[in-house]
């Protein structure tokens, strides 16, 4: 079985930097598995490790897929596969690099999606189902009633509101002709029956940062992408666009959730980049879009950042544990201090690379920190597809919206939020003073 290295994590953890430094110490090239990567230039948008910092590795699968085109889910697998085949003839190490964990997951196990590859394109959050404009004109409310009746499991899942994830369980079954939780069901009780099946013996590593230590990092990185050609990249896209050079597949509501489009700070930004094409907004006006826009990029990647934690824990993990075979290996790399980072990040992924190479034994993943020990416990950890089938919404006793409706609480993580905020907590104290107040009406009327 062929060999590679996987280096997982979130976004600005410093994954292309590790991957350069494994590649460099044991002679291997990089595979690309960010799907924002994959497109021609745009580098500080996608995040490219800039040229003078690639140290001469060459990176696969990056620079070549224009703006207007898509690439799948399906596509990647085929090419990565079609690499890492050639870099093991030439006795190089394959070291995939990216955040896509997706992408990750389907190289890895050959049947971590779902098999006939229409369903898995839309099972797997490819960025890239058909267009259905006849939904795309339909209310969110409608769309919702829609799902309730088609697929209550699903709808049951999302938030009523929640237009983008509706949209998509709908398109599940219309173009696939099945329930989307059927798909997910079926996928479960195969993988619980026959386990998923490796396609390579890999090694991952998961690089993490506590949210306390990455967050400031994070927004950091949003000043400097700003300071060093942000904005230029932005403009570049927009006259594309703007002179027809580039064609965005789908309809205006669709734009950001396709291809490059999704990539974060091109949606961010378009409320100032309208006022200053429009020449509508004063200099303090732009000033002050333009400081909510940048907050709306950092925040959008911190969001991003925590998803792909999530990822990892409910699906890449539960995966790597219900498999039959031990093929694939986890070892979680404290990055949350930099300073350390020759210690905690490189001289330990070497190590362990050298000793896999070499098929000599592996230490045990939980063993190389407290971090990795608490974040790599089975405990707490679901795989998705039970939590959709299991998803529970609540609905507060207490608490009212400000149109007097009952609040709906979507899963128990939300629910034990709400349990625990100040909302909630004056609500029951609202209520018992009423049922006093109304305790004691009844008796002055008894008297």
């Amino acid at each position: 079985m062929q060999k590679i290295a996987t280096i997982i994590g979130t976004t600005g953890v410093g994954k292309s930097q590790l991957g350069v430094e494994l590649c460099k110490a044991l002679g291997g090239q990089i595979i690309n598995a960010d799907a924002m990567q994959v497109y021609r230039g745009l580098d500080i948008i996608t995040n490219k490790m800039p040229l003078n910092e690639r140290q001469g590795i060459p990176h696969h699968l990056m620079d070549f897929l224009d703006p207007e085109e898509e690439y799948k889910v399906t596509e990647f697998k085929r090419d990565a596969t079609q690499c890492i085949d050639q870099l093991t003839k030439e006795h190089q190490l394959p070291v995939v690099v990216g955040g896509t964990n997706y992408y990750v997951q389907s190289l890895l196990y050959q049947n971590s999606l779902i098999k006939d590859e229409q369903t898995e394109d839309a099972y797997s959050r490819s960025p890239s189902p058909e267009p259905m404009p006849e939904l795309d004109a339909l209310q969110t409310t409608e769309l919702y009633s829609r799902l309730q009746e088609i697929d209550p499991i699903m709808a049951n899942k999302w938030h009523p509101s929640n237009r983008r994830k509706i949209i998509r369980s709908l398109q599940v079954y219309y173009q696939i002709g099945r329930k989307q939780s059927d798909i997910i069901k079926e996928q479960q009780e195969h993988h619980q029956i026959h386990g998923s099946q490796a396609r390579f013996k890999s090694l991952v590593f998961w690089l993490y940062a506590d949210p306390s230590k990455l967050n400031p990092r994070l927004d950091d990185r949003v000043g400097t992408m700003i300071e060093t050609g942000l904005f230029d990249e932005i403009k570049q896209l927009r006259k594309q666009v703007l002179l027809g050079q580039v064609n965005i597949p789908g309809q205006d509501l669709e734009i950001y959730q396709r291809g490059l489009w999704q990539a974060i700070g091109y949606k961010e930004f378009d409320p100032y980049f309208t006022a200053l094409e429009t020449n509508s907004t004063d200099q303090d006006g732009l000033s002050k879009i333009r400081e909510e826009c940048t907050e709306r990029m950092k925040a959008a990647t911190r969001r991003y950042a925590k998803r792909q934690v999530q990822w990892i824990r409910n699906k890449l993990l539960p995966t790597v544990w219900n498999s039959q075979k031990s093929d694939v290996m986890v070892y979680l790399l404290d990055a949350g201090d930099l300073k350390e980072w020759d210690t905690n990040v490189r001289q330990k992924a070497i190590e362990i690379t050298k000793a896999f190479q070499a098929d000599e034994e592996l230490p045990v993943p939980q063993d190389l920190s407290e971090t990795a020990k608490t974040m790599l416990t089975r405990n707490h950890i679901q795989d998705t597809q039970t939590r959709i089938l299991t998803w529970k919404n609540h609905t507060c006793p207490v608490c009212k919206t400000d149109k007097g409706d009952q609040v709906i609480l979507y899963g128990d993580i939300e629910w034990e939020q709400h349990r625990k905020s100040r909302w909630h907590r004056k609500s029951i104290k609202n209520k018992k003073l009423e049922e006093i107040k109304h305790k004691h009406s009844l008796e002055g009327m008894v008297s």
